[in-house]
């Protein structure tokens, strides 16, 4: 009897520490996405001073200031309420991405809608990251048996058609680059819950009919593919290279401990979209290969805490959301980072908290709202008496979506 009661004692003890950890890590995260947004607006305003004024920076000042209330309205309700919303989520962002693929073209691609009575637009494939996290998160946490069966993975096909049909209108808007990513968060995704590992000889016929469809239907963006791997022969303004070969320009001028804040050369008009997907450059060139060491820092710290919530949830859902959610952001830093420095082809992604784009940041600041509800969680008593929680169900257990 003795023993029985120092195991429960035990158990208890292990819980508890548990609970503090996952607030712990819940807080870190939160902490270090605020860091790197509030980063983000001083290097805006370094990079878009010189001319453009202070334009850019009440723009992005304003979608912090929604981002975070966002946030906090997401951790409120939980991830659980909002994720029992995404069959209408699913549909809404549907009707925005056609809406979009309809619109007047911008920079070449379909990809914004005008939000009507103002002079903001929004970019529907950045929902398209919070809606497939919430929705394959919980289709997956629903049929781990049928996910490792391939017998019966037959039962997966509708979800499969219905995130298939989502990138297929991301990809109708010209956004290949968040096509690929969402698509590589799926299937990371699948494969989390047993997806049998021979189907990974499915990756190079997608690449193949990629690479198809590039060649036929859009050249254009085939060459900006290809463009990275020598920019220096295609350094004219109108050439694909121009703008990677003055980012690199930037960085080797920046050396180790950079020119100095503010004082960036590059960003007078010579470094195109200085002040959204490049605006890393401009950091390397100001702050130095120091500065640039600790932005990645901090993502790779986010990235720490982020999996750690994921491992630390109780719930298969909450695990899998965590997961698909630290993945998209640090991957889109390292993709971003990557094309900065010349080692990946241009592909439209920003630069996480950091890049001017209200869509991207908004959407970024829901992400973050949703770890941080899952770490919140695993906290016994923080969040139950909240209104408009959806409670909690025991552990492992998980709340289905509507059939």
């Amino acid at each position: 009897m003795l023993k029985q009661q120092e195991m429960t004692e035990l158990v208890n003890s292990l819980n508890r520490r548990q609970d503090e950890r996952s607030l712990l890590y819940a807080m870190a995260a939160g902490l270090i996405a605020f860091s790197i947004m509030l980063f983000g607006l001083t290097m805006l305003y370094s990079t878009s001073f010189a001319t453009v004024g202070e334009k850019f920076l009440y723009a992005q000042l304003r979608w912090a200031f929604i981002g975070t209330a966002a946030m906090l309205t997401v951790i409120f309700l939980g991830y659980r309420r909002i994720g029992s919303w995404c069959p209408w989520l699913l549909s809404l962002l549907a009707i925005l991405l056609i809406w979009a693929a309809l619109s007047k073209p911008i920079n070449g691609a379909n990809r914004w809608i005008i939000i009507p009575w103002s002079n903001m637009r929004f970019q529907p494939s950045e929902m398209a990251k919070v809606v497939l996290s919430l929705y394959g998160a919980q289709i997956i946490a629903d049929n781990l048996r049928n996910v490792a069966d391939f017998r019966k993975f037959k039962q997966l096909i509708r979800p499969a058609v219905i995130i298939g049909v989502i990138l297929l209108l991301v990809v109708a808007g010209k956004d290949l680059g968040t096509t690929l990513l969402l698509a590589t968060a799926m299937g990371s995704l699948a494969f989390s819950g047993g997806l049998q590992k021979r189907l990974l000889l499915v990756i190079p016929i997608v690449l193949a009919v990629l690479t198809l469809y590039l060649t036929v239907f859009d050249p254009e963006r085939l060459s900006r593919v290809t463009s990275f791997t020598n920019p220096g022969d295609t350094t004219l303004r109108d050439t694909d290279g121009y703008q990677l070969w003055n980012s690199q320009l930037a960085l080797g001028s920046g050396g180790l401990y950079g020119i100095g804040f503010m004082e960036s050369r590059m960003k007078m008009r010579y470094l195109p979209e200085a002040h959204t997907d490049f605006i890393l450059a401009v950091v390397g060139e100001e702050l130095g290969f120091i500065g640039l060491l600790c932005v990645v820092a901090g993502y790779l710290a986010f990235g720490y805490f982020g999996m750690k919530i994921a491992l630390n949830s109780r719930s298969r859902y909450g695990m899998l959301l965590a997961q698909t959610l630290t993945l998209l952001i640090v991957l889109q830093a390292a993709i971003n980072i990557g094309v900065v420095a010349g080692g990946l082809p241009t592909k439209g992604i920003s630069a996480p908290l950091i890049s001017y784009g209200g869509s991207n940041l908004l959407m970024n600041m829901i992400m973050v709202g949703l770890l941080i509800s899952v770490g919140l969680e695993n906290v016994p008593g923080l969040t139950d008496n909240w209104p408009l929680r959806k409670k909690s169900t025991p552990a492992l257990e998980n709340s289905s979506l509507p059939k």
